[in-house]
């Protein structure tokens, strides 16, 4: 069985590394190598930001609406044609559709808003004009997360080229290959030289060089705080404007007049494996539900079976929380990796959860990013809202029950930028994705989404 080589994107050339060197990747099913990534260094960073920032000026900051409209068009087929491949190069095995359904939408849209008008006339009159434009801003780093690659590479650069901004992206080391080949595509469908360009890399030499590379003028990031807060400081320097799509710790709050099977049904699918920043991480039950929910959680947790993990690193991490958790709270199922030859050799986790009588342990209150969820429970409202806004974090809140006066009041004062009401979440190619506090800076999808790859202009006719 060959394995497949996933070149770098520099100035419209799919090429090797200028070390010439590839990291393996192995799948998490059963440990198999599947994959060798170009192993980028700062000389490729070089290179890439030199091409997006020439043909930012050469080619695409002044490229017409109907040319654009036509390249993303084109895309789209590209894409389609490109399914099977797409899918091949994801690592962790990618469930549904090859080209998820939201992908159309989110290009759809941004292009939509090539309609829109450029800015906004202040003054017309005898003594003068006044107006106001908008203005892309140049070259823009992505760096894509390992959970969705496909649609969070698009979902940064589909807005940021519709601005009139050119792209660079870093590909997430775990899942390089689809993020490759998906900024493959644009290439593929015609885009010019240097406007897309992409990067592999294993470790942090290759992001480091492109956040603090002065052709950056933005930095669109998805992934955890620690490392959010770290490009945030470094892009202080040159003032670079950053959009941080961060971490989180769900809560779910689970009141007495809930849906608890579609409740703990929603649970189990958001929790378990948990590698998404929406994911449930702390169920908030009211007291008088407490045994009746945990058993069914427990038993439609057992049902889906153990959780699928990206890598041994991830199953090594939530192992060093699980004896936090063994050590401070009460086990209330899972704790371990599966039995059985079928996972022996994969990266695979029993859904996990723990209860707990507060949130002081840090597996109530760090990001897992894996299948365990802590379990706490609250008398009143009030205790619930506590526990609730009790982190560091505001992304997202899942809020059970059918009160619509109590759906109000918990609206109002929840500190989250999302709340889904009777459901684990929601998404929509229209409406802003993203949190209060240290979840992130800026909102994806809808106009928000679009806002922060644009500077203004004011002009004076006289």
């Amino acid at each position: 069985m060959s394995i497949k080589k996933y070149d770098l994107l520099i100035g419209g050339q799919m090429c090797p590394p200028t070390s010439g060197r590839y990291y393996p990747l192995y799948s998490p099913v059963d440990g198999t190598l599947v994959a060798e990534v170009a192993d980028a260094s700062r000389a490729d960073v070089d290179q890439a930001a030199a091409a997006a920032r020439e043909a930012f000026y050469a080619e695409w900051k002044f490229c017409g609406v109907e040319h654009k409209r036509a390249l993303f068009t084109k895309l789209k087929e590209v894409l389609y044609a490109m399914a099977d491949e797409l899918a091949a190069a994801k690592v962790q095995p990618q469930g549904g559709p090859s080209i998820p359904p939201l992908v159309e939408r989110v290009i759809d849209y941004y292009v939509g808003k090539l309609d829109d008008g450029a800015g906004t006339l202040i003054e017309h009159g005898d003594q003068g004009t006044n107006y106001v434009y908008r203005e892309p801003l140049g070259v823009v780093a992505i760096f894509a997360p390992f959970n969705g690659p496909m649609l969070a590479s698009l979902l940064s650069a589909v807005p940021a080229l519709v601005a009139g901004n050119t792209v660079v992206l870093k590909a997430p080391d775990q899942e390089a290959p689809q993020a490759l080949k998906t900024m493959q595509a644009f290439h593929e469908a015609g885009f010019p030289a240097g406007v897309v360009n992409a990067l592999g890399g294993k470790g942090p030499e290759v992001g480091q060089a492109l956040v603090a590379h002065p052709a950056a003028r933005l930095i669109s990031f998805t992934g955890s705080t620690a490392t959010g807060k770290k490009i945030m400081a470094a892009a202080a320097a040159d003032l670079k404007r950053v959009q941080l799509n961060l971490g989180n710790k769900t809560a779910q709050i689970v009141l007495p007049d809930a849906d608890l099977e579609a409740a703990a049904a929603a649970t189990v699918g958001s929790a378990f494996p948990g590698q998404a920043c929406s994911a449930i991480s702390r169920v908030l039950l009211h007291e008088s539900l407490r045994d009746e929910f945990i058993a069914l959680l427990k038993e439609k947790a057992q049902a889906v079976g153990p959780s699928m993990l990206i890598d041994q690193a991830a199953v090594e991490r939530v192992e060093r929380y699980v004896e936090v958790g063994k050590a401070q709270g009460s086990l209330l199922f899972g704790g371990v990796r599966p039995s059985g030859d079928e996972y022996a050799k994969g990266c695979y986790f029993e859904p996990t959860a723990f209860a707990f009588a507060d949130q002081s342990s840090p597996v109530c209150r760090d990001e897992i990013f894996g299948p365990v969820v802590s379990v706490l429970t609250f008398a009143s409202d009030d205790e619930a809202l506590a526990l609730a806004n009790d982190t560091d974090y505001g992304l997202l809140v899942s809020l059970w029950t059918q009160n619509p006066k109590r759906q109000r009041h918990f609206v109002r004062r929840l500190e989250v930028g999302i709340v889904a009401i009777n459901s684990a979440s929601m998404l929509s190619h229209r409406t802003p994705w993203g949190g209060f506090k240290q979840s992130g800076i800026g909102r994806r999808y809808g106009e928000m989404g679009l806002e922060p790859f644009f500077d203004y202009k004011t002009v004076w006719i006289s």
